[in-house]
């Protein structure tokens, strides 16, 4: 059930985040639109500072050094966990930090990596304002966060606040040139609260601040943060808010590829784009008209197109793309699509925007609500009705979990660090939006037992049935079968090998299985429908565990690893098995091999330069070695869903199993979590879409999760 919109109290700490009592040609003012530089600052964060600074908060209990913090939660492989495989980084308005129905006591902290307390204003001094937002973060409501988040394992860090957008920008120029005592004042924050870093949100526009250098605000700054940066504890975190444009702004406030090597993160605010986009194409409005808040096409400005400049300017893993919690409506003229406002343009938080249609005041049949036709690829959702309070009609766009999920699946698509949420409590407890964040970004793992001496094998035998394959403590093959559900029971089915199997089904109730014996020969047993056959020796001298491939009935082609370093495949014809073949390569692990259709063959292995690397058959001959980039520290294993389509899975340096897609071009790596001791193992039932990967845990059992397919 969603939160009641009538909430006043809540709207008094949050304030409208912009624009409440002003027309939009104020709100724009200091935007050239005809400018290149510095036009995607957003108004809500600004808004909302000053709301935190000024906000009336009541009486609050001190904070005091013996206040006990917890420390954060460590996660391993043997505890089953939702955690995030992206960054989810979230802002925490201090205003109502602990209210219980939109502050921190209403989230689900497992959906989150990262709390940001929004924050400490910085003065011209370079010292922090004594404010409403200090008096929380002095407060016990600041050791309830804290303590909350790391035991859920989530990092809290502090946000400090300078934004200035006046001529001149006195303000930011006076506060950076006393940076050097707001990175003291800051690190001595960190430390006294026991916080796990800090998030930089300086706004304003560059200039010459009186100097010789004409973009003296732009050097000032990442000179700032790299300071900030060797000044900060180490495993410290360190993230700065920026532009929607700025990765394509070479002379704006922010230097996107300066400050890429000393942040962790860049939180990209890519949200009022409506006050960058309303006189561009497809809108062309003469003034400010209602549209998109954050456009994920369609319009100049948008996520997509900020994402991909980011991900050249800084790098994927550097990019955490800013969502909204709100929207923006006014009175109109009518209930047409990007009208111009014929009163004030408010802002309505999710929990508003979620419940107007209600709301006291909403004509009975006349709430609508619509997609936007000039961003279909984001759904981005606008609502009209008549209000009969304000006797008007009223038009609203915000973002519901539709176009959300359109924004995540971008997040996941191009790779990047992860999401941010501006901000937490405009969203409050909503269940929709935490059960959101857990689809698109969580990998729950659930342990199936079992005792394992190797990486799983997994292979697809017909539909919601994957066949399972380990070599126990006894150095015997163990089979299993997962039902989609659940685990049947372990069978031994003998022999005495030294390796992980390799294993693939090329027919209806057929199943062939290799391993590498004492002898360092390759040995092959197979179901043919009613029984297992007996342990048969194929030869060879292995160096690895081998792995196989079936690109159709009764063809089988085997892969393994050389004393050589080099790829060595072996093929069934039907008949006959071929001649042991070398095709290069320097490999350091198990090979893994896939068909995706007739006569076609791809493999994996990890180089000596611990990359992926990749070498496939096209029918007629085969290709040369690629390296698909990656640090890993396992074998890798493929698996395909369909024509064209190719998952593959390995382990990576922070011991996290990692996924890389291929669906016509290769995805960036994906962080599936957990802490993981061998190779994967990786099945794609028929007509699922969905891989279920296996993988042994520290405690050696056998894990499992399923994941969407590339």
């Amino acid at each position: 059930m969603l939160l009641p919109r009538t909430r006043l109290y809540v709207l008094a700490f949050l304030a409208p985040l912009a624009l409440c009592g002003l027309a939009p040609s104020t709100a724009t003012a200091s935007v050239s639109l005809s400018g290149p530089h510095d036009v995607t600052h957003p108004l809500a964060m600004e808004q909302a500072g000053d709301s935190v600074a000024h906000s009336r908060l009541g009486a609050l209990k001190p904070f005091t050094a013996a206040m006990r913090l917890a420390p954060r939660a460590a996660l391993t492989a043997s505890t089953p966990s939702n955690r995030p495989d992206r960054e989810v980084f979230g802002f925490a308005l201090a205003s109502s930090l602990s209210d219980p129905t939109v502050g921190y006591p209403s989230w689900n902290f497992s959906a989150l990596t990262t709390v940001a307390f929004f924050g400490l204003h910085v003065q011209n001094d370079g010292t922090f304002a004594s404010d409403s937002g200090a008096a929380v973060w002095n407060s016990s409501q600041l050791t309830g966060l804290i303590n909350t988040a790391h035991a859920a394992g989530t990092k809290v860090v502090l946000t400090i606040i300078l934004q200035d957008f006046s001529p001149g920008t006195p303000n930011m120029c006076a506060g950076l040139s006393n940076a050097s005592t707001t990175i003291t004042d800051t690190v001595a924050q960190i430390a006294a609260k026991g916080v796990d870093g800090v998030n930089v949100d300086y706004e304003g526009l560059n200039g010459s601040c009186g100097r010789s250098d004409s973009s003296w605000a732009r050097h000032a700054f990442t000179n700032m943060i790299a300071n900030l940066r060797s000044h900060l504890p180490g495993g410290s975190y360190l993230s700065v808010d920026t532009y929607a444009g700025a990765a394509a702004d070479p002379i704006g406030f922010f230097d996107v590829p300066g400050l890429a090597p000393w942040v962790d993160a860049l939180f990209v605010m890519a949200y009022d784009l409506e006050y960058s986009n309303y006189a561009r194409a497809p809108v062309n409005c003469s003034s400010f008209c209602l549209g998109p808040t954050a456009p994920l096409a369609g319009y100049y400005y948008n996520d997509w197109t900020a994402a991909a400049q980011y991900v050249a300017a800084a790098g994927a893993s550097k990019v955490i793309l800013g969502i909204p919690y709100y929207g923006r409506k006014a009175c109109v003229a009518s209930a047409t699509p990007n009208q111009y406002p014929t009163g004030a343009v408010t802002a309505d938080t999710y929990l508003d925007a979620s419940g107007e249609s209600t709301a006291t005041g909403v004509q009975a049949g006349s709430y609508a609500t619509h997609r936007d036709a000039n961003d279909p690829q984001g759904d981005e959702r606008w609502d009209t009705w008549i209000n009969t309070t304000l006797n008007c009609t009223r038009e609203l766009y915000w973002d519901d979990t539709t176009s959300l999920g359109l924004k995540y699946d971008l997040v996941n698509n191009d790779g990047l660090r992860g999401v941010g949420i501006w901000n937490l409590n405009y969203g409050g407890g909503a269940p929709e939006l935490w059960q959101l964040l857990t689809a698109k970004f969580s990998t729950p793992w659930t342990s199936l037992g079992a005792v394992l001496a190797s990486g799983p094998e997994a292979t697809p035998f017909g539909p919601n049935r994957t066949d399972v394959f380990v070599r126990g403590g006894d150095n015997q093959v163990w089979h299993a079968t997962w039902n989609g559900s659940s685990l049947g029971a372990w069978n031994a089915l003998g022999g005495t090998i030294t390796s992980g199997t390799g294993a693939v089904s090329w027919g209806a109730n057929r199943l062939d299985v290799f391993a590498r014996g004492q002898d360092n020969a390759l040995w092959h047993i197979w179901w043919n429908g009613s029984a297992w056959s007996k342990w048969q020796s194929l030869g060879g001298v292995l160096a690895s565990g081998p792995d196989v491939a079936s690109w159709g009935p009764n063809r089988l082609d085997i892969f393994a690893r050389g004393q050589d370093t080099k790829l060595w495949h072996l093929a069934w014809n039907g008949t006959s098995w071929s001649a042991w073949q070398s095709l290069g390569g320097s490999l350091t692990s198990d090979p893994s091999a896939v068909s995706w259709a007739s006569n076609r063959i791809d493999v994996f292995a990890r180089g000596q330069d611990n990359a992926l690397w990749h070498i496939w058959w096209n029918g007629s001959a085969w290709g040369s070695w690629e390296s698909l980039g990656g640090v890993i520290t396992s074998g890798p294993d493929a698996s395909s869903c369909g024509a064209g389509s190719i998952d593959v899975f390995a382990v990576g340096g922070n011991g996290a199993i990692f996924q890389k897609g291929f669906d016509g071009k290769w995805s960036s790596w994906l962080d599936l979590g957990g802490q993981w001791t061998a190779d994967p193992g990786a099945s794609c039932p028929p007509s699922s879409g969905a891989v279920d990967v296996f993988e042994r845990g520290t405690d050696n059992s056998l894990w499992h999760t399923q994941v969407l397919a590339y």
